[in-house]
């Protein structure tokens, strides 16, 4: 049974999208990979930067941005009105006035509608390209190319070709079963047997995958949701970077480079033989192409400028501002497309120890004696790769509109807990606003539901042990082992996680 509506384009609407925040999405990040790539993208901390999400969703990622930046207008579109009620519910407890949700098919949006949205410094379509129509596909193309600035930024993620190939065969197994079933569960729970079987056999084309984990249970923590939105659309296709880079060029955009920082580093993701080959290929379009064949994943984030311009990459780099994201001790491990690299312990080590003690540029991290042999990408990659750094859009400051944006940004973390955080055992990927950022600082849920606690509050003035108890839903009794497990995760979090949010106006 797929339940999808005769207006929805054949894709599962009843079935509200998670929230999930997704760093790649932020300015402060999308910036810092123009500065990698020698890309100009003119903007800066003060910037009333005008940002579309299409296919927002329940508007998550939207609701983050404009908490963190009430300068910035941010508008969240999808088509479906379930979605748009809830964002708009969202948005409105917490007073986010910079914020507008609009209801609307994109394959649709043309004439005055299309032209009544400001003109825009970024779009960004995550989840979107492979699940939808061509004609939703042209509809996002066609608000690029009438709304997106000269010079401004678009950001598109969709399962890659040939990384997602072994996939299609799977897709359509579970569609089948889904159809089959006398409700979604059931489906869901007959594919889930079958693919267990399936892999049992030793089929020849049905790979190991993240979806196949997810449907045999090898990898935890699924939603049955997130499932359907996966696999039941009618519409799901793969497309290699070559078609969607020349379907991104009939709105005059050129490719950047990838939202994932390592993937923008061949050397990191190759080994030597394919490396040769990368550098040898005729041209650029060539080189992605050997780079999604000798790679095993199945999932591109590109970023696109609507007017390449060339900038001198070391200087755009050096100016950026870093803020330490993670000071939990322990070794240093970056992940890459050939897996995880120990990062050399000296230079990390030198940085994290800089950033502990306040934010620095790029520029002065590389002047430390362990960091001087470095080039200015190669620190932020292995910096803000391995999940030890963040870009920051602006300083953290203590004038009277930073203190302003921060009681905004705590306000709606504030909501966000109450509605998402259920006593730190939700799903999902979630996320606190922080200006600094212009975006949000990744948090599980239980730090998620933390962090409005501790606003205002110091180290002597609460503990570990308190903070389960305000956690812990009232009329709620956690067995003595479940509350210290909470509590000692809660230790952990006042000891690792709060420093961070004080620097960055988070609490």
């Amino acid at each position: 049974m797929i339940d999808a509506s005769n207006w929805s384009r054949g894709y599962p609407v009843h079935e509200l999208y998670p929230p999930a925040w997704h760093g790649f999405q932020s300015p402060s990040h999308l910036r810092m990979i123009c500065a990698m790539m020698g890309v100009a993208w003119d903007v800066d901390e003060r910037t009333p930067l005008q940002i579309a999400e299409v296919g927002c969703g329940t508007g998550y990622t939207a609701q983050l941005l404009a908490a963190a930046s009430p300068n910035w207008n941010v508008v969240g579109l999808d088509y479906n009105p379930a979605h748009i009620a809830e964002a708009r519910s969202v948005a409105a407890a917490a007073g986010l006035a910079n914020l507008q949700f609009i209801e609307v098919d994109v394959a649709e949006l043309d004439g005055t509608a299309l032209e009544q949205l400001p003109e825009l410094d970024l779009v960004t379509a995550h989840g979107l390209w492979s699940w939808v129509a061509d004609p939703v596909r042209d509809g996002l193309l066609r608000l690029i190319r009438r709304r997106l600035k000269p010079g401004g930024l678009a950001m598109v993620s969709y399962n890659a070709l040939p990384g997602s190939a072994g996939s299609l065969g799977l897709a359509s197994l579970v569609r089948r079963s889904l159809q089959a079933g006398a409700s979604n569960e059931e489906g869901l729970a007959h594919a889930g047997q079958l693919v267990k079987r399936l892999v049992a056999a030793e089929p020849a084309h049905l790979p190991k995958s993240a979806w196949r984990q997810m449907l045999t249970g090898e990898l935890p923590g699924a939603r049955p949701g997130y499932l359907l939105h996966e696999f039941s659309t009618a519409h799901w296709r793969p497309s290699f970077h070559a078609d969607v880079a020349m379907a991104m060029g009939t709105a005059r955009c050129d490719y950047v480079g990838s939202a994932t920082i390592d993937e923008n580093f061949p050397q990191m993701s190759l080994s030597p033989e394919q490396l040769q080959l990368w550098e040898e290929a005729p041209d650029p379009l060539a080189r992605e192409l050997i780079f999604d064949l000798c790679v095993p994943r199945p999932f591109r984030r590109d970023l696109f400028v609507r007017g390449l311009r060339r900038v001198a990459r070391d200087e755009a780099v050096d100016a950026l501002w870093l803020a330490l994201a993670d000071q939990t001790p322990g070794e240093r491990m970056l992940r890459t497309q050939l897996g995880e690299a120990r990062l050399p312990q000296a230079t990390t080590d030198a940085a994290v120890e800089a950033l502990a003690r306040r934010p620095q540029t790029v520029a002065a991290l590389r002047a430390l004696d362990a960091c001087r042999k470095v080039t200015p990408s190669e620190l932020v990659a292995l910096l803000v790769g391995s999940g030890c750094a963040v870009p920051l859009w602006r300083l953290p400051g203590s004038s009277s509109d930073d203190m302003a944006a921060a009681a905004g940004a705590q306000a709606f973390n504030a909501v966000s807990a109450a509605r998402m955080a259920h006593a730190g055992r939700a799903l999902g990927q979630f996320g606190l606003a922080a200006p600094a950022l212009g975006g949000a600082l990744r948090a599980t849920s239980l730090e998620l539901a933390a962090a409005p606690l501790l606003v205002g509050q110091s180290l002597d003035s609460i503990g570990a042990e308190a903070l389960a108890q305000q956690i812990v839903p009232r009329g709620e009794v956690l067995a003595p082992d479940v509350l210290e497990g909470l509590t000692a995760a809660l230790r952990e979090v006042l000891a690792n996680r709060w420093p961070l949010w004080r620097r960055l106006g988070i609490v």
